[in-house]
């Protein structure tokens, strides 16, 4: 249940110590005290404490924040828990949101999830990475936070654990956030790429593959922009005749090329491509981008497939540039 100031002012005393200095001080002797048992009391109060959004502001000017996350990186699994707990406890606030969403910070959660076998420990990470991915703003890309280390991890728990409670959270998430958008593992292929000036001949050839489900408000968007209000593009038919943009299916295989493989500086210097059958709405569609020569100026090809039939193929020629991390 959540407070109020006016509760709070009725329930301290006139000579009693406010909640925003209350919560200084405990911050003030998790860092003084060397007790063990008085870091993991202090701690586990704070985590409490940010369950309830009027404590959100009292904890960010202390610095509880920092605390949590400090907490992450002990090899004490009561302080590690508290920590997690309390950054699931005030995701929701906007300026915490953001905090936690930080390269470092959130490599600190990934790692101690990857490493922890501790089941409310992962329960909480797991309940925190969903909570962030449900309000993440426009634009940020999901992928840094389910990696493919998270993702795997991730799958395991639905199949290998015991505990429902974690079962349940990571099939949503899952089901939510990566059934649509899972790649497969490449680690700085562009960078290697520009660093060796060819692939050894018995090599397998890298590839990225991401599954894709168009929708209708996503083809009226696209028919906006580009003023193509072909009737095939359009609600007036049947969901089963509906077509999706030639040039849209292309876009995404080119922001795929741009963003993820072989990622960002990549420029398209020429594309032959050709559609062989319609690309229907709602119907996960499979696009496949697999490198074919490795040079400054580099050959892949892609495919997309609807119901294991290829529906669109073609190859491009890149322009392979330094990448900005």
């Amino acid at each position: 249940m959540y407070s109020s100031h006016n509760y709070l002012k009725r329930k301290t005393p006139e000579t009693g110590v406010n909640r925003q200095e209350f919560i200084a001080h405990l911050i003030e002797e998790y860092y003084t005290t060397t007790n063990v048992e008085a870091q993991e009391q202090v701690s586990a109060n704070l985590a409490n404490f940010a369950y309830d959004p009027i404590n959100w502001d009292y904890l960010k000017s202390a610095e509880g924040l920092k605390l949590f996350v400090e907490l992450l990186q002990t090899p004490n699994e009561n302080l590690q828990l508290y920590g997690i707990a309390g950054l699931c406890n005030i995701c929701l606030d906007k300026q915490s949101h953001d905090f936690i969403l930080q390269k470092a910070h959130l490599k600190f959660i990934q790692t101690l999830l990857v490493k922890t076998e501790n089941l409310e420990i992962t329960l909480n990470i797991l309940t925190l990475i969903y909570q962030l991915l449900t309000s993440l703003d426009a634009g940020y890309d999901k992928a840094f936070i389910l990696t493919i280390d998270i993702l795997k991890k991730i799958k395991f728990y639905c199949h290998s654990v015991k505990d429902q409670r974690i079962i349940n959270i990571s099939t949503l998430i899952l089901e939510d956030f990566a059934q649509r958008h899972e790649f497969v593992e490449l680690k700085d292929v562009a960078t290697r790429l520009l660093s060796s000036k060819k692939m050894p001949p018995a090599a397998p050839y890298p590839e990225v593959k991401v599954i894709k489900r168009f929708t209708q408000i996503e083809l009226d968007q696209f028919s906006q922009l580009t003023g193509d209000k072909n009737i095939v593009h359009s609600s007036s038919l049947p969901i089963e005749e509906r077509r999706v943009h030639g040039a849209f299916l292309n876009a995404i295989v080119a922001g795929i090329i741009g963003t993820k493989f072989p990622g960002p500086g990549t420029i398209v210097l020429e594309q032959r491509f050709a559609f062989l059958k319609p690309c229907r709405l709602e119907t996960d569609t499979e696009i496949c981008i697999r490198l074919l020569k490795a040079r400054k100026i580099s050959l892949i090809s892609y495919e997309c497939m609807q119901n294991q039939r290829v529906i669109f193929q073609g190859e491009a020629k890149l322009l392979l540039t330094a990448i900005n991390e």
